[in-house]
């Protein structure tokens, strides 16, 4: 071997070595530094490539460089009433639901993730692609002053055509319009981009991971879907831009989804989340006076709590929102998820509850989109199932739901799977819905989605064969990679 290639390989060696005193260091889960561990050890050099791009943690340097959400301090100068009137809000709130747990939840989401409790709401739910997109468009057309728009993928197709007509027509009335999309989500040409520049529509990838000088970001994904019109209407919830929301696209039969519109106090919020990632991307600092009053319709008397999460966060505030809606339940649990791949606290709390005879449900789908989490999520059913929790795949279509509905009083929709990856790599934004009635819609049309699913038992996991085993174990040593 010449000398070079043995310099050449003995600098990567070192180099390894030091990367893995620093993945040591760093006290990730043990899951974790296990799986890139055995990546190190098998594939040593493309190991490397792989840490690089997808391992790396956000630099201290690079988190200084965000600015941090801070609802409380950004929203306190347009609306500083929404800050004044929490202990209010908390109080009606637990004269109208008496739980200790709501008021654990509230302080929770408070404490993690700057979250205020808002009351004067309406919320409008969307269980299919076309319903969610007619009324979307109509808003869109009474857009007087501006449109705020992230989503994790936008599509370059017909239904996008109709929304950039729109969008067209308003930027040229004189409205301000501004997307960001997720530069891995998506690939949308130069010639495209420009176009809607040139109709002047303000359209970036949120943070440019793409760019060279952030690669190690890459595995960072701005995974949130969400809309402000005026600063009176909002969206968030599973569905993309792009036609298969509707259709279903060419892979599969029909898509099953969950978003939401909301009108009234927590639209302030999603400004807020918007303005911090739109100012992280551009630098441009947003106005955050709101040109429209904020509208609240009448008898509105919803209680909502927004959260937001990513990479760049304190604290895991989905992932715990979750875990405490979990162990908060009484009676019932029904979970929609697309992907399954729970962290251990999650599991635990899972089994504590089925054990403790409350009846829990998890849906997934039936129709494979991406095969390592399809498999992972096997490793997780037997200890799952065999302390009573009841999985059920989705066979109508493709199941992207992200819902959880506990006791039927209480919901959460939003953009988070119940999976690693929206936990702790992906930006996500969920909403924490204090209202028996839309908690009570969610479980009936879960009810309703079980007539078009079938139940995964004990009985079909033993018929798995021991090769489909294994290749299922393997899949979960890369689970906190994915």
């Amino acid at each position: 071997m010449p000398l070079w290639n043995s310099l050449l390989v003995a600098a990567v060696y070192v180099y390894l070595f030091i990367v893995i005193i620093y993945l040591l260091l760093e006290n990730r889960e043990t899951a974790t530094t296990f799986s890139w561990l055995l990546i190190f050890i098998f594939l040593p050099f493309v190991g490397i490539i792989f840490y690089l791009l997808f391992g790396r943690r956000l630099k201290k340097k690079t988190k200084k460089i965000f600015i941090q959400q801070n609802l409380v301090n950004r929203l306190s100068d347009t609306h500083d009433h929404l800050i004044k009137q929490q202990e209010q809000v908390i109080e009606n709130l637990h004269q109208k639901y008496i739980s200790s747990e709501n008021r654990k939840l509230t302080q929770l989401l408070y404490r993690n993730s700057d979250s205020i409790l808002t009351r004067l709401n309406s919320v409008q739910i969307f269980f299919n692609g076309k319903e969610k997109f007619d009324v979307l468009i109509e808003d869109l057309k009474k857009a007087q002053n501006h449109i705020h728009m992230e989503y994790f993928i936008w599509k370059s197709d017909l239904l996008t055509v109709r929304v950039v007509d729109v969008l067209k027509e308003r930027a040229a009335s004189g409205v301000q319009i501004r997307i960001m999309y997720d530069s891995v989500g998506n690939y949308l040409s130069g010639r495209y981009l420009k176009k809607l520049r040139n109709f002047g529509i303000q359209i970036y990838p949120y943070y440019n991971f793409m760019s060279p000088l952030k690669l190690h970001t890459l595995n960072y994904r701005n995974h949130r879907k969400m809309i402000v019109i005026d600063g009176v209407t909002g969206y968030l919830g599973g569905m993309n831009m792009g036609g298969e929301y509707i259709t279903g696209g060419k892979r599969f039969p029909s898509w099953r989804d969950t978003h939401i519109r909301i009108q009234g106090e927590s639209v302030a919020v999603l400004q807020g989340i918007f303005s911090v990632s739109w100012t992280n991307t551009t630098k441009e600092i947003l106005n955050m006076k709101p040109i429209i009053q904020t509208l609240c319709p009448d008898n509105s008397n919803t209680h909502i709590q927004i959260t937001a999460s990513g990479p760049d966060s304190v604290w895991e505030s989905i992932k715990q929102l979750y875990f405490l809606l979990i162990s908060s339940a009484e009676h019932s649990i029904f979970i929609q998820t697309p992907y399954f791949i729970p962290d251990a606290s999650i599991v635990m709390a899972l089994k504590t509850a089925a054990l403790s005879g409350i009846d829990v449900r998890i849906m997934l789908t039936g129709w494979i989109d991406k095969r390592l989490p399809f498999w992972t999520a096997h490793t997780y059913m037997k200890d799952l199932l065999e302390a009573g929790v009841r999985f059920f795949y989705y066979t109508k279509g493709f199941m992207h739901a992200k819902t959880i509905v506990v006791d039927a009083r209480i919901c959460s929709i939003g953009t988070a799977n119940m999976d690693i990856r929206s936990f702790t790599l992906n930006y996500e934004i969920n909403a924490l819905i204090y209202n028996e009635t839309i908690a009570g819609i969610l479980a009936t049309q879960f009810s309703v989605d079980l007539e078009s699913s079938r139940e995964f038992t004990l009985e079909d996991y033993s018929r798995l064969s021991r090769l489909k085993r294994l290749r299922n174990s393997l899949a979960r040593l890369f689970a906190p990679l994915l």
